[in-house]
């Protein structure tokens, strides 16, 4: 593991934090439209608030987002496996990292454009993003 590869996952992680984020709560936002719920970011909150169409929505969109980055089957792009595998795991982990860390987002009563709220978006993305690269990079 060198810190260059670290330093190179840490900014990939943090662009897709925020890309992971941004999408979830424009999927939430949509939903809203059609069955009013608040904007959850991380799934462990809603399955601890009983957001249940949040849960669903934030489940079904990382496994997507995680499908998507995995490599396709055919013997052709097997052959590129080495070069797909560093971004699936970074995908995986900071995934991950956003879930978790989420929870400081949605645990803050503020209303969602807030400064405060806003700064805590960021943050998370940051760190989600970091440590999702950091962790991709040392275990992969």
């Amino acid at each position: 593991m060198s810190t260059r590869e670290v330093r190179y996952n840490a900014v990939a992680g943090v662009g897709y934090a925020f890309f992971v984020s941004v999408v979830t709560l424009i999927l939430e936002a949509l939903a809203n439209v059609f069955y009013p719920t608040p904007l959850v970011l991380s799934p462990i909150w809603a399955l601890i608030r009983g957001y249940w169409l949040s849960l669903v929505l934030i489940l079904v969109l990382y496994g997507l987002l995680i499908l998507f980055a995995k490599p396709y089957g055919s013997e052709e792009m097997m052959s590129y496996n080495i070069y797909f595998r560093p971004a699936q795991r970074t995908v995986i982990y900071v995934i991950i990292a956003v879930a978790i860390l989420g929870l400081l987002f949605d645990m803050y009563p503020g209303p969602l454009w807030s400064r405060t709220k806003i700064g805590i978006f960021i943050a998370v993305n940051i760190l989600a993003g970091a440590i999702g690269g950091y962790l991709a990079a040392r275990f992969g």
